[in-house]
């Protein structure tokens, strides 16, 4: 079977939730059909699911995160926050501990940013830390620097700045959910309190259900799309291929512009590219996805990321991108001021009226989203 670049981008559009958005009603759905929602930004994270999900508001998403307790936010995918449907945790937390270092590990000699070096820590304190975390948050959600302290009465002071500082988290973050928030403050929980019915899932089969659902929302992709988007030291190229080989049996091989790549073999279906214009936040996930960049990012766009302030050094998905029809047209910026939201957008061309009408229908539906009164330029008009 073969297909063209623009049959994936339809795919991975309806896929999505961009070409055809959801009803409010299945906001959690979407959450676990594109594999998680990025979440380093929550801010970011929120106008994700407002570009997918119709009738939804700001509000409503944070109500179903930490009121209904029905999406969850957790440290997942290449070990970044992302929401994902709290039923589902399970399955993603066990993927990541397949890939990371044996737990039984110690932590070597660490200078922090601020040119601090930090002891080593054998692999029986690691294991300390560890319990004494989850000792420490036995029925309640603390603030960083609270779990750090009462750590830190149960195992000795060796772990303090590890467990206080942003950097070097991962150790013992990569078990934990986030409680509510407390103003701008992170709270950290249990997940197998802070979820109900809490079950454990087999590691090696978790990776595995991963790539499938990977392929199911980013395919076509190949063993080296789904280690990147994956993201660990560990997973590398090789062993994604092995993780492919494993699943052959259930594997469809194609052909995209003379490459080979994979889909399920019962998921095979192609729709047409419709015309549609989006407005994507920074770290959407079908930029996070995407990873043949080249298809998805012309070289006039690539000149104005390399000259914006966080895609110079992070690239394309550091940036918020325009998309017309799949593939980035531009970049574009928000502002908060008072009760109104400013969106001003840079395109690397002109685009049609159609398209200049819906970049003012997605401001819209933005201001909405946050009810704000939305305010709109665009470069070139």
């Amino acid at each position: 079977m073969d297909v063209g670049w623009n049959e994936v981008r339809a795919r991975r559009l309806a896929r999505s939730s961009l070409s055809e958005r959801a009803n409010g009603d299945r906001l959690v759905d979407v959450a676990g059909a594109v594999c998680g929602v990025h979440a380093q930004v929550q801010a970011a994270a929120e106008l994700q699911l407002a570009a997918r999900v119709d009738g939804v508001t700001q509000a409503d998403v944070r109500a179903t995160l930490w009121e209904q307790r029905a999406l969850v936010k957790a440290w997942t995918l290449r070990g970044t926050l992302h929401l994902h449907p709290a039923g589902e945790l399970p399955l993603w937390l066990a993927a990541r501990r397949a890939v990371l270092r044996p737990a039984d590990e110690g932590l070597p000699v660490w200078p922090d940013p601020a040119g601090v070096v930090h002891p080593a820590l054998g692999a029986d304190e690691v294991a300390a830390v560890r319990a004494a975390v989850w000792e420490a948050l036995d029925g309640r959600c603390l603030l960083r620097h609270e779990l750090a302290e009462a750590v830190v009465e149960r195992v000795g002071a060796a772990p303090r700045e590890r467990l206080r500082l942003r950097s070097r988290f991962a150790f013992f973050f990569s078990d934990l959910c986030q409680g509510p928030p407390q103003g701008s403050r992170i709270t950290l929980a249990r997940p197998d309190q802070w979820i109900a019915s809490w079950q454990e899932v087999d590691e090696h089969e978790a990776l595995r259900e991963v790539c499938r659902r990977f392929l199911r929302a980013y395919g076509p992709a190949r063993p080296e799309d789904f280690s990147a988007w994956f993201g660990s030291a560990t997973f590398r190229v090789t062993e994604a291929r092995t993780l492919f080989g494993e699943l052959a049996g259930e594997l469809a091989e194609m052909d995209v512009d003379g490459r080979a790549y994979f889909v399920l073999a019962d998921d095979r279906s192609f729709s047409p590219l419709s015309p549609q214009t989006r407005l994507l936040p920074e770290y959407d996930v079908y930029v996070m996805g995407f990873r043949e960049r080249d298809q998805l990012v012309p070289a006039p766009v690539r000149e104005l990321i390399a000259v914006h302030g966080r895609g110079r050094y992070e690239g394309p998905a550091a940036t918020r991108l325009v998309l017309v029809d799949g593939v980035a047209a531009g970049l574009w910026e928000r502002k908060k001021r008072g009760r109104r939201l400013e969106l001003q957008i840079r395109l690397a061309h002109r685009v049609e009226k159609t398209a200049r009408a819906e970049l003012e229908h997605e401001a819209e539906r933005f201001g909405a989203f946050l009810g704000l009164e939305p305010v709109l330029s665009v470069d070139p008009s």
